[in-house]
């Protein structure tokens, strides 16, 4: 029952260790840096340390749409009738961001803060085209440096 090494990795990528004053400094900044991204704050459980944010976005591929169209080009000219190989393009996206901000037990105002990103990417008729995980390693460099930020400055502006 041990872990993949893939799965260690993405795990490492995932989570950052912070110092603060309690969980509740790492979510506040997490706050911050969820609204300036973008996202719509879903959730909070402050006793659990738990956010859950989420967006819609484009997901439109223009290859995809291109061979789309070739599709439906070759069905016509084939005399076929049922053409709509359109209608199965990527159009949205909903994108879940979950943190989890728990005590290090590393040490006194250390706070181990994971965060974990799915995609759901819906086609022109609102069905599911795409079920997965984001493991894109600047993705998760990108919200850390981004708290980072937020904590300090959180840090530097409170009496």
């Amino acid at each position: 029952m041990r872990l993949t090494e893939s799965s260690l990795e993405v795990r490492s990528m995932q989570t950052r260790t912070y110092t603060a004053r309690s969980e509740n400094q790492i979510l506040a900044a997490a706050v911050a840096v969820i609204q300036d991204m973008e996202y719509n704050l879903d959730a909070i459980e402050k006793p659990l340390g738990v956010l859950t944010a989420s967006k819609i976005s484009d997901a439109d591929s223009g290859k995809e749409k291109a061979g789309l169209l070739m599709l439906d080009l070759l069905c016509v000219a084939g005399g076929s009738g049922n053409c709509n190989a359109m209608s199965s393009a990527s159009d949205d996206q909903r994108i879940v961001m979950t943190m989890v901000v728990l005590p290090s037990l590393g040490g006194k105002d250390e706070y181990v803060a994971r965060v974990t990103l799915q995609r759901i990417v819906f086609d022109k008729q609102d069905r599911v085209n795409l079920k997965e995980a984001i493991v894109d390693p600047l993705v998760y460099q990108q919200i850390f440096e981004n708290l980072s930020k937020s904590l300090f400055l959180q840090a530097n502006t409170e009496p």
